[in-house]
């Protein structure tokens, strides 16, 4: 199922749940069809190792090919802040900015579209407004991370006993 929802619409009530809802359940069959245990208990070091590796190879190829060529500074907050949750340590606005090298304008506003989307929570208690507001992902968003992140570096050999990611 694709949705197509426009990043400067606020998702009515119904249309969020129905959202919410979706997702679950693909988590659900996800979970379903595999005989271990669910992602979030899995020890996942391997991949978060990977993570970290994959993070560090995006910022080389900005590196090497050039800023404008290359750009989904939703999915570089995405990565970012799931980096963050599982180090506990929480980001602010700010330190998006610094770390991704992503404008302030262009992570408000993608940040503002995240939250409407349910991806993104504003931490309580986060002092003065900003960039000093603290954001972090929702737990349906923590879910959907670690989803990709288990396919995207499974640990299950394939042909040759490589295991597959990038």
């Amino acid at each position: 199922m694709t949705a197509h929802i426009p990043p400067d619409r606020e998702l009515p009530s119904q249309d969020a749940v129905d959202l919410v809802i979706a997702l679950q359940r693909c988590l659900s069959s996800f979970h379903g069809q595999r005989a271990e245990t669910a992602i979030l208990d899995a020890g996942d070091d391997d991949r978060l190792v990977m993570l970290n590796r994959y993070i560090k190879a995006r910022r080389t190829r900005y590196t090497l090919f050039g800023q404008g060529l290359f750009s989904d500074p939703a999915w570089d907050i995405l990565l970012l802040l799931y980096r963050a949750e599982r180090d506990e340590q929480p980001m602010s606005l700010d330190q998006l900015t610094e770390v991704s090298h992503i404008s302030m304008t262009i992570i408000l506003r993608h940040v503002g579209v995240m939250e409407r989307r349910g991806l993104l929570l504003g931490a309580s208690g986060s002092q003065g407004g900003g960039g000093r507001r603290r954001v972090r992902l929702s737990p349906l968003a923590m879910d959907a991370m670690t989803a990709w992140l288990h396919l995207a570096f499974e640990a299950e050999p394939q042909k040759g006993g490589q295991p597959n990611g990038f």
